[in-house]
C-alpha cells in the first residue's frame, strides 16, 4: 500500500498551495493545518491512501444547548421529545446553530466567545454542534463530508421546527471555514423550508469551486447568505458566493497579523470579527461595483454602506469593503 504523505510542523494555520507540482497545471501538493496548528503536507491527488476512520455521522455527531440558564456547561440534546423537554431548550425563541471547522470540535475557541456574545445580547438558545470525528480526518476527507454533516443538522432543525419548538425565521446558521459550507448544506437539506440566515467567515476555499454551488455555500440555502472574507485565496474561497460579502481590509490579510506565513492568523480573524459585531454596530462597509474592485484593492465606493455581521437577516446585495483595527475591538465605525 503506498502511504499517505503527511509532515507535521508546529505553527501556522489550516490549507495553502505549495509549489511541489506534479500534476499539469494544478497544484497536487498542499499544505493544511490542523486545529492544534500543526501543519501537514496533503497530497490532493493520492494513488492509494490509508483508509480514514470511518465516520457514521447519525451516531458520531452531537450537539450542545447553552442558555442563560447553562451558559457554561452544554447541555446534550438530540431529535427526540423527551431530550427537548429535559433541557433547558426555549420554545419559540430565538435560536443559533455555531459549527466548527477543519480538525476542531464543539470546543474550539470561537464557539466559546460567540455562545458568550450571544447569550450577552439576548435570551437565545444556541445550540454548538460537534462532528470532530468527521472533521477530524485529512482535508480530503473531512471535506468530502461536510454534506453528510449537514444532513444531520438539518434533521435537527426539522425536527425542532415540525414539533413547534421553533420557527425557521428564528433560526440563524454560523459556520467557520469547513463549517461554513456544513451551514450550506443544512440549509439544502432542510425540508420545512428555509431557515433565517446563514453567515460564513472565511468559508474554506480550498477543494470548493465557484461552479458548483450545490457542493458549497450559496445564496439559495438560506433567506440570507453573509460571508466574512478574510484570508481569500488561501485558506479562504476567494470569489463572493453569498449575498452579501464583505472583504475586511480587501480579504486577503488582515493587520496586526505580521508575517502571517500560511494565513492562520488572518484565518481566525473571521470568527473574532462575526463575535464583536453581535455586540456592535460598528462594522461600517461600502459597497463596491463589483469583486474586481476588491481583487484590485481599489474600491472608491459611491456612498453606500451596510453592516457586517450582526444578528439579522438584511436585505442587501453586493461586495463590501471596510477597515478594521489591528487588535479587539476591531470595528472602527
Amino acid at each position: 500500500m503506498k502511504l499517505f504523505l503527511v509532515l507535521l510542523i508546529v505553527g501556522l494555520t489550516e490549507v495553502f498551495p505549495s509549489p511541489l507540482n506534479t500534476k499539469s497545471d494544478e497544484a497536487r501538493w498542499t499544505i493544511a493545518r490542523d486545529g492544534e496548528g500543526k501543519m501537514h503536507l496533503v497530497d490532493l491527488y493520492p494513488v492509494d491512501a490509508e483508509t480514514e476512520p470511518a465516520f457514521n455521522p447519525e451516531f458520531d455527531m452531537f450537539f450542545l444547548l447553552f442558555t442563560r440558564s447553562n451558559p457554561t456547561e452544554g447541555q446534550r440534546i438530540t431529535w427526540s421529545a423527551e431530550s427537548i423537554g429535559q433541557s433547558n431548550f426555549r420554545r419559540g425563541a430565538q435560536t443559533r446553530i455555531l459549527i466548527h471547522g477543519w480538525t476542531t470540535s464543539s470546543e474550539a475557541t470561537e464557539n466559546i466567545f460567540t455562545t458568550r456574545d450571544f447569550l450577552t445580547f439576548g435570551d437565545y438558545n444556541v445550540i454548538v454542534v460537534d462532528w470532530s470525528v468527521g472533521a477530524s480526518a485529512n482535508y480530503i476527507t473531512s471535506r468530502n463530508r461536510v454534506g453528510q454533516a449537514g444532513e444531520i443538522v438539518a434533521r435537527l432543525i426539522d425536527f425542532l421546527h415540525q414539533n413547534n419548538y421553533v420557527d425557521l425565521s428564528n433560526i440563524n446558521l454560523i459556520g467557520h471555514s469547513l463549517g461554513s459550507h456544513v451551514a450550506g448544506f443544512t440549509g439544502k437539506n432542510v425540508q420545512s423550508g428555509k431557515v433565517n440566515a446563514i453567515f460564513g467567515t472565511d468559508p474554506a476555499g480550498p477543494l470548493f469551486n465557484i461552479n458548483n454551488p450545490s457542493n458549497r455555500l450559496d445564496v439559495d440555502d438560506a433567506i440570507y447568505t453573509e460571508a466574512i472574507h478574510t484570508n481569500a485565496g488561501t485558506l479562504g474561497f476567494d470569489e463572493p458566493i453569498t449575498h452579501a460579502s464583505f472583504y475586511p481590509n480587501f480579504g486577503r490579510s488582515q493587520p496586526g497579523c505580521g508575517n502571517d506565513i500560511g494565513g492562520s492568523c488572518a484565518h481566525a480573524r473571521g470568527p473574532l470579527f462575526y463575535a464583536e459585531s453581535i455586540n456592535s454596530n460598528r462594522f461600517v462597509a461600502r459597497q463596491c461595483a463589483n469583486y474586481n474592485e476588491i481583487a484590485s484593492q481599489n474600491c472608491p465606493g459611491t456612498g453606500t454602506t451596510a453592516i457586517m455581521g450582526g444578528d439579522s437577516a438584511k436585505s442587501i446585495r453586493g461586495v463590501f469593503f471596510l477597515t478594521t483595527n489591528s487588535e479587539s475591538p476591531f470595528a472602527q465605525g
